[in-house]
């Protein structure tokens, strides 16, 4: 009898796992970023930033900091094109302090991660206007190059950075900007949220010092 059920199971039809190929990724609909990124092609600004927005939120709340970051510094940068220059400059300020603690982070894992995290900071901080703090990211960078190669020196330091020294400041303007669709105000707003609500209540993997203003310097860290 058992030969028997045995050779019927064999006749049905066998229940098959899907499978996600690449295809399906680039096909989901749910993607945000791919539809930002496709959006922004086509030169839908407006649109782009806000699932560059979102898609950051969902970054952060996934623990995707840096992720979250690069998709802050775009939705700055399509706000910048619709002609939203203080709003842009306010993103690209953001991405820059996410890089910033996201460096803190990952310094106890690779000391070459830190190091870019901290570039990527130091762009964004020139852009977002706050030149100051730019200044201190370079030399934390700096220092972190010369610790972790001997042969680097002061006439090599900016090749082997990867900085981008010509970034300009975005400056402040005073007309009126382009009308916001209420849209990308939810988005710019609910991402500022997420954004408090989590420097305010750092995760248990986070330490106090990845805390924006009250972190201690790496390059002081890596000499002790």
């Amino acid at each position: 009898m058992w030969k028997h059920d045995s050779a019927l199971r064999c006749l049905l039809p066998s229940k098959t796992v899907p499978v996600t190929t690449w295809k399906d990724k680039v096909a989901d609909p749910t993607n945000l970023w791919l539809r930002a990124t496709r959006s922004e092609e086509d030169g839908r600004y407006a649109e782009a930033t806000v699932f560059y927005l979102r898609d950051a939120a969902a970054c952060l709340n996934g623990g995707l900091g840096a992720r979250a970051a690069l998709s802050c510094s775009c939705a700055a940068s399509c706000l910048e094109k619709t002609g939203n220059i203080n709003a842009a400059r306010n993103l690209y300020f953001e991405a820059a302090k996410i890089y910033e603690e996201q460096a803190a982070t990952a310094f106890g894992k690779s000391i070459r991660e830190a190091l870019w995290l901290l570039q990527e900071a130091h762009d964004f901080f020139i852009i977002g206007g706050d030149a100051q703090r730019a200044s201190e990211i370079y030399d934390q960078c700096a220092s972190l190059a010369r610790k972790s190669n001997p042969f680097i020196t002061g006439e090599s330091l900016d090749k082997v950075l990867r900085i981008r020294r010509g970034a300009s400041v975005r400056p402040i303007s005073y007309g009126l900007p382009a009308p916001q669709t209420s849209d990308i105000n939810g988005a710019i707003e609910g991402f500022l949220r997420l954004r408090e609500t989590q420097v305010k209540s750092p995760t248990p993997a986070e330490t106090p010092s990845v805390r924006a203003r009250r972190r201690p310097s790496i390059e002081k860290s890596i000499a002790s």
